[in-house]
């Protein structure tokens, strides 16, 4: 890992835009961040304290932006995807995801630039929450190569969408809006007959 857990911070440049204290429907709303101890980890290791903890061993979150009336999420990851010992996908979507979907949310960019292994399992949450979106989608922005081969190894990439393009998008330079357009352009490009 380039460098220590508890150094790598979710991004917060955002925040002007969006925070998950101000939104009534974050499921994340009432959580407080101690920015003095380390309260959350991964694996038993500490990590930064302003990740969002969705009940993994392996994985954080943070809820970077949210716009209800589009219909989309942006959120980064952080850790391991973890799905044989954790069932990480399922405690990110039963305890993330379908709060935000109960909104209306059903366009998700996941930013996994931090998610430095992947163990997957296949099962049925990812065609769960597949059914669940509807007309919606999942976009993994910036996977590691070595976790979209996980993916792909065991069928889970069909659920999502990823694009080399945009994996090469300075996306921190970018309005969450912009990112949103960049990327749902790019899946309808990619949807059309």
């Amino acid at each position: 890992m380039p460098q220590e857990l508890r150094d790598i911070e979710p991004f917060y440049g955002w925040l002007h835009f969006y925070s998950h204290d101000r939104d009534p429907y974050s499921p994340f709303h009432e959580v407080e961040h101690n920015l003095f101890q380390y309260d959350r980890s991964i694996n038993a290791i500490p990590a930064h304290p302003l990740w969002d903890d969705i009940a993994s061993e392996s994985l954080l979150v943070k809820i970077l932006y949210v716009h209800y009336g589009q219909g989309y999420a942006i959120i980064e990851l952080f850790g391991e995807w973890n799905d044989l010992y954790d069932n990480d996908f399922k405690l990110l979507s039963e305890n993330c995801l379908t709060y935000l979907v109960d909104r209306g949310v059903d366009k998700f960019i996941l930013i996994c630039e931090n998610v430095f292994h992947a163990y997957l399992d296949a099962d049925d949450y990812y065609q769960a929450m597949w059914e669940e979106l509807d007309h919606g989608w999942i976009c993994a922005l910036r996977l590691r190569e070595e976790v979209r081969e996980e993916m792909t190894q065991y069928g889970i990439d069909a659920y999502f969408y990823w694009n080399d393009t945009l994996d090469e998008l300075r996306w921190r330079q970018v309005r969450p809006q912009e990112l949103y357009a960049l990327v749902s352009d790019c899946i309808d490009r990619k949807l059309l007959p």
